[in-house]
Order: structure tokens, then sequence, then C-alpha cells
């Protein structure tokens, strides 16, 4: 009966195992629209989902840099539009009419970046909420150290410091969910209108106002980067296949030495 007792409790041990390799994910849709609030500052807008909760900014290459004037990445003013979502103005006295309001690549090139507190998210669509002209759109996940920040860096420069590219997508004139393919779990993900550094994509000028992001959320596990397939720092994740497979050959002994005890 001891024996008996432990292999239940072995087999509970690795099945709880197998869980907590897995991750637990939840499906999550944060919103922004409405009158926004807007602190000093180019200002930010944030909800709450699933016990996360999402801050967007905006930013656009407006900042001097090596290579010239207005090419690096600096704040923008993020600016509500009702129940159409958010657009982003930068900060070169640029027009608010329409639809240069929206987020755009007509002269500088704006784009949202979330900032998740709380677990880790996996986007897996975004909303635009009204566009015009076309809507192609860029998507970056940080899968670096640390925090995720875009300040003086060119678009180009973000893949070499710690932000991976999710894709360039081919959108259209039309409002709408737009998908997002990628495995990646990070705190900081950045959506703006096609930056230019993709090819096959149209000429087009893009613009929109992105209404929503839905994503699951996974808590991280010690180690920092629990959740999707990016292993932690000096190791990897162990799969939940491999930890059953350890289980059934611990379960398999187990009961060897039953039987031996037995006879």
């Amino acid at each position: 009966m001891i024996i008996m007792r432990t292999s239940t409790h072995l087999a509970g041990l690795v099945a709880a195992a197998a869980l907590c390799g897995a991750g637990s994910a939840f499906a999550a849709t944060w919103t922004f629209t409405g009158a926004l609030e807007q602190p000093a500052g180019y200002g930010a807008a944030t909800d709450t989902a699933g016990g996360v909760t999402a801050t967007a900014t905006a930013w656009a290459n407006t900042a001097n840099g090596p290579s010239g004037t207005n090419t690096v990445l600096a704040s923008a003013y993020l600016t509500p539009q009702g129940t159409s979502g958010v657009g982003a103005r930068h900060a070169d006295s640029e027009s608010t009419s329409s639809p240069q309001h929206a987020i755009d690549n007509d002269g500088r090139i704006e784009s949202v970046l979330f900032s998740f507190a709380g677990d880790k998210v996996n986007l897996s669509a975004t909303y635009f909420g009204w566009v015009d002209n076309d809507s192609d759109y860029s998507v970056y996940a940080y899968t670096g150290a640390g925090t995720g920040g875009v300040a003086g860096l060119t678009y180009a420069d973000l893949t070499s410091n710690g932000w991976s590219l999710v894709g360039h997508y081919n959108s259209n004139s039309s409002a709408g969910s737009k998908s997002i393919n990628s495995d990646i779990f990070s705190s900081y993900w950045l959506i703006g209108a096609y930056n230019g550094t993709g090819s096959g994509m149209d000429t087009k000028k893009d613009y929109f106002k992105l209404k929503s992001v839905t994503g699951a959320t996974c808590a991280d596990t010690p180690g920092g980067k629990g959740c999707g397939r990016t292993p932690p720092p000096g190791g990897s994740i162990p799969e939940p296949g491999t930890l059953l497979l350890v289980g059934i050959g611990m379960l398999g002994l187990t009961r060897m030495k039953r039987r031996q005890t037995a006879a």
C-alpha cells in the first residue's frame, strides 16, 4: 500500500510539472477607445484585461540620429479618436486633420508601443477601427534582456537591439481585425504603419487608428522567459512530453520494485 500511494503521488507531481512546463495561457483583449486620459507630455492610454495592464504610448522617427535628421525614434503624441481607437501625431508640428491624425507613414513613420504589466503576452491580432487609403503594418516583440525601449533607435536598428520582427503585413483599405502570427510571449510589443525595412510591400501610404490588441497571457516562470519557445539563459525549459516520459519511467521503476518486494 505504501508503494501504491507513492506511485499515485508521483503521478500527480509529474502531471503538475507538465502543466508548469506548458504554461497556462488565457485569452484577453485590451481596448483603447473613448476620451482617453492624456497625462502631461505626449500622453498614454491604459486598459486592463485578464489581470494584465497594457499601456500604449506613441513613437515616431522624429529625432536626429547619426545618419541625419528625423531618423531615430522619439516620443510622439498619442491621440484619442473615440470609438475608432487611437492615432498618433509626431512632434514636428504635424497637422491634426484627417488622415494625418492616424497612425501613418506619411512623412514620419508612427508606431504604438504596448507595455504589459503582469504576465507576458502573445499577441494574435490587432483591430483597426478606421483605415484610409491602405493599412500595411509592421509588428515587433521584445525578446532581449531588461526593458524593451525604442528611444534613440532607428526602425532598422530594432532587430539588433533586442527586438524580434514578427512580420510586415500587407493589409488593405478596410477596417477590422488584422492578424499577428508568432509564438513569442513578451512584455513589450510595437505595432506601427509599415516602416519600409521589409520587401514585397506596396508603396501606398498607410493610415489607420488602432482600437484593440488581442492575445494570450502567460505567467512567467523563474528564469525570466518561461513562456513561448525562448529558453531561459543557461538552459532550456523542459517540454511537457519530456516530463511525462520521465514520469512514466519512474513509475515503471516503482512497479518493478513492488514486484521484487512481493516476491
